[in-house]
């Protein structure tokens, strides 16, 4: 039959293995993305951000203006 080369690709390890290859690459890809942190280092960046704004109004005496 000519379905038979097809059937016989599907029943072989190999198409699970691609499967489970790329559901680990997601998963280690989530590990990393947790890794760097993004809502800490997104609140870290906020808060430097306002220091030089507020650093920025004082004039080079200390006093503000």
């Amino acid at each position: 039959m000519a379905t038979e080369p097809t059937i016989a690709i599907l029943n072989t390890r190999a198409v699970d293995a691609c499967v489970d290859s790329a559901a680990r690459r997601r998963e280690a890809f989530a590990d990393y993305w947790a890794l760097t942190k993004p809502e800490v280092n997104f609140l870290i960046l906020v808060t430097t951000f306002a220091g030089f704004y507020l650093a920025s109004t004082l004039e080079p005496g200390g006093s503000r203006t």
